[in-house]
């Protein structure tokens, strides 16, 4: 009869203190899950900001590059963030681009803004052919407030002139 007792008192089921524990448990593992879920949230989301960035940039770039390898010669003004690309024709040089810095903006010389956001512009050349461009563009598109989740990037690169035939 002793040995029943004994038995009895060993029911299925949980004590309180056992579903406690299994939640305290249960909600750190919730929580560590949730913290990486929201990292790996904003770590896509700053990539994507920093990928439009580049593609903007790299988009103006290839567009200036174009431009100066149709030219013949460059002249920079208004402290290195002005450049005009000149060709040399029969009948002088003819205008092939020219590009500057307003505001935050670098736009052609129609008006048409090629990339916003420029925190830098620089256009820089020794002797009128080959040119070293230098530009920093910025992202505000987090919160407003916060400039912890605000994008930048640099870029740079040389370009030659290779029109040189002068008439």
């Amino acid at each position: 009869m002793i040995r029943h007792l004994a038995t009895s008192r060993t029911q299925g089921g949980f004590t309180i203190t056992e579903l406690l524990v299994a939640s305290i448990i249960a909600g750190v593992i919730l929580l560590a899950v949730m913290s990486i879920y929201l990292t790996s949230m904003q770590a896509w989301d700053r990539s994507g900001a920093r990928l439009a960035l580049q593609r903007r940039g790299d988009l103006a770039m290839e567009r200036i590059v174009s431009d100066i390898r149709d030219g013949s010669r460059v002249e920079i003004t208004n402290g290195g963030t002005t450049m005009a690309i000149y060709r040399a024709t029969a009948s002088g040089d003819s205008l092939v681009g020219n590009y500057l810095l307003v505001d935050d903006e670098l736009k052609n010389g129609s008006g048409t803004v090629l990339a916003e956001g420029l925190t830098e512009l620089a256009f820089t050349s020794g002797n009128g052919v080959k040119v070293r461009i230098e530009m920093s563009l910025y992202d505000n598109a987090g919160t407003p407030t916060l400039t912890t989740d605000d994008e930048s990037i640099q870029l740079e690169t040389v370009a030659v002139c290779r029109n040189r035939s002068l008439y």
